[in-house]
């Protein structure tokens, strides 16, 4: 048997059968219901020092809602596209709901929070950054929320 180098091929042997680690999948951005050979998007994830991956969070279809855009340093993360499959344990009699043929469409590294869009990714389109805003100023938030009757600024109580 021959031994790989590439880290890549590694974590997609890792990531293919991984558990979608839920008993009724649904699309995370649009609530859509998720059964055994449907297409979906998944963002997986291992933090540096874990030995294995975890599915975040699942998305209908093949790319069709946005994707993570926002990485995190010391974290290895992956969208990626696939479709639900199902392995099934007779002796408790149970099914789990695994991920299949996982296919790279971003990438991000532990060392760097930025994203890396695989040129071969079965999707046409980049995924969008978000614009990087400076934090508001406390003074700035308060003055802009505060109420001349110094009530709760949502007309509520605290």
């Amino acid at each position: 048997m021959t031994r790989s180098n590439d880290p890549r091929a590694a974590d997609l042997t890792q990531l293919t059968r991984i558990s979608l680690d839920t008993n009724n999948p649904i699309c995370q951005v649009c609530g859509h219901p998720l059964h055994e050979g449907n297409d979906i998007t998944a963002y997986a994830y291992r933090a540096a020092g874990e030995p294995a991956y975890a599915i975040g969070y699942i998305m209908c279809g093949s790319d069709v809602h946005e994707h993570p855009t926002v990485f995190t340093r010391g974290v290895r993360e992956y969208v990626l596209t696939g479709h639900i499959g199902t392995c099934s344990n007779t002796q408790t009699q149970s099914t789990t709901f695994v991920f299949l043929d996982p296919t790279p469409v971003v990438t991000s590294p532990t060392t760097t929070a930025d994203p890396h869009v695989h040129p071969d990714a079965p999707t046409p389109r980049d995924p969008t950054d978000p614009p990087q805003e400076e934090p508001t100023p406390l003074l700035t938030a308060v003055r802009e929320h505060a109420r001349s009757d110094g009530g709760c600024p949502r007309g509520g109580s605290e």
